[in-house]
C-alpha cells in the first residue's frame, strides 16, 4: 500500500511537470535579450535608469508569463527559476506599463506578431519604451502627483489618461498645432547651428502661443502626455541609436524575423519624424503626443544636452525647458 501511495505521488508530480505551461522558446530569447540590452545600455541612454525595477508580463494566446517580479501574485504558478504563469487575462495586443498587481509597474506586452511592433527587433525597443515608464512610475509620490492633477473627474481606473475630453476637433487649435508641428520639424531638420538657434527661438515663441489657447486642465493634460508618452518614444529612439553597434546574442540573431540593430537604429528617428509630418490633431487625437513629444526631446538635445538631469524636478511638464 505504501509503495502504491509513493508511486501515485510521483506520478502526480510528473503529470504536473508535464502539464505546466512552458514559455515558448522564441519568446524566452526575446525576453532574455531585453534584459541583456537594458543592462548594457540603459544608463547610457538615461542617467539612473538602471535603478528602475523591470518586471515583465508576456501575454500569449493562452497563457501569461511573469518574470522579474518581486512578489508574484498567488494565481501564478512557478514554472521555472523566476518564471511564473497563469491563464491569459489581458489582450494579446497590449503594449502598456502599469501596476497590474500593485507597485512596481509591470510591462504588459503581447508577442511581436500580435502587437504593433510586428517583429522581434522593433518589439525589443518598444519594451525599452515601456521600461522607461517604469522609471517614471517609480518616482516617489508619482501616483499621488497624478491624482493631484485633478484630471480624472472621478475615474479611478486610469482610463481618463486615454479618454480625457481634449478639444482635438477644435479647427483653430488644429491649425495652430499644424503650424507648431511644422516649425518643430523645420528646426530639427537644419544641421547648421547658426540657423538652428533662430528657428528654435521661433518654435519656442509659437509653442507658448499654442499652449496659451488651452484651458488650464487641457494644458495640464497635454503637458502630462508629452512628458510621459512623448519622452518615452524619444527614449525608444535614443535606445535604438545607442545600441546601433550592440552585438545581440546568437539566439536572438537567429530568430527568423531578426533585423539588425544598425538597420533599426537608422530607421527609428526618421520613422518618428515622418510620422510627425503627417500628424493631424483632429483625426489622430491623443496619438500625436508620441511623435510630437519625441521630437521635442530631440530638440532639447540640441538646446541643452544636460536637460535629462532636470526632467524629474518638475513632473508632468516640459514647459520649464522652453522658458528661456
Amino acid at each position: 500500500m505504501r509503495n502504491l501511495l509513493v508511486t501515485l505521488l510521483l506520478a502526480a508530480v510528473v503529470f504536473a511537470q508535464n502539464t505546466a505551461p512552458k514559455l515558448p522558446s522564441n519568446d524566452a530569447v526575446r525576453i532574455s535579450e531585453f534584459y541583456r540590452l537594458a543592462t548594457q545600455h540603459q544608463d547610457e541612454v538615461w542617467p539612473g535608469w538602471s535603478a528602475a525595477p523591470a518586471p515583465l508580463l508576456l501575454v500569449t494566446n493562452d497563457t501569461e508569463f511573469l518574470t522579474h517580479h518581486p512578489s508574484p501574485p498567488k494565481d501564478f504558478q512557478k514554472i521555472a527559476d523566476d518564471q511564473y504563469a497563469r491563464p491569459r487575462q489581458f489582450s494579446t495586443a497590449l503594449l502598456a506599463t502599469f501596476p497590474a498587481f500593485g507597485p512596481p509597474s509591470v510591462i504588459v506586452i503581447g508577442e511581436p506578431e500580435n502587437t504593433e511592433a510586428k517583429t522581434s527587433t522593433p518589439w525589443l525597443f518598444v519594451v525599452m519604451h515601456e521600461h522607461f515608464h517604469q522609471l517614471q512610475d517609480g518616482r516617489p509620490g508619482l501616483y499621488q502627483a497624478v491624482n493631484d492633477l485633478g484630471l480624472s473627474h472621478g475615474d479611478n481606473t486610469g482610463m481618463w489618461m486615454l479618454n480625457y475630453p481634449f478639444p482635438y476637433d477644435n479647427p483653430e487649435l488644429g491649425k495652430s498645432f499644424a503650424h507648431l508641428r511644422d516649425l518643430l520639424l523645420t528646426a530639427l531638420d537644419d544641421p547648421d547651428s547658426g540657423k538652428f538657434k533662430p528657428l528654435a527661438r521661433q518654435y519656442i515663441i509659437a509653442r507658448k502661443a499654442f499652449f496659451a489657447q488651452l484651458s488650464p486642465d487641457d494644458r495640464k493634460y497635454l503637458n502630462f502626455q508629452l512628458w510621459k508618452e512623448g519622452i518615452a518614444r524619444y527614449v525608444q529612439i535614443k535606445s535604438a541609436e545607442t545600441a546601433a553597434h550592440y552585438q545581440p546574442s546568437p539566439a536572438f540573431a537567429s530568430l527568423p524575423d531578426y533585423q539588425s540593430f544598425e538597420s533599426y537604429a537608422r530607421e527609428a528617428r526618421s520613422a518618428t519624424l515622418s510620422e510627425l509630418k503627417k500628424a493631424d490633431l483632429a483625426s489622430w487625437k491623443r496619438v500625436v503626443v508620441y511623435s510630437f513629444g519625441a521630437a521635442e526631446g530631440l530638440l532639447l538635445d540640441r538646446l541643452d544636452p544636460t536637460w535629462k538631469q532636470r526632467y524629474f524636478l518638475q513632473l508632468f511638464t516640459l514647459d520649464p525647458f522652453f522658458e528661456n
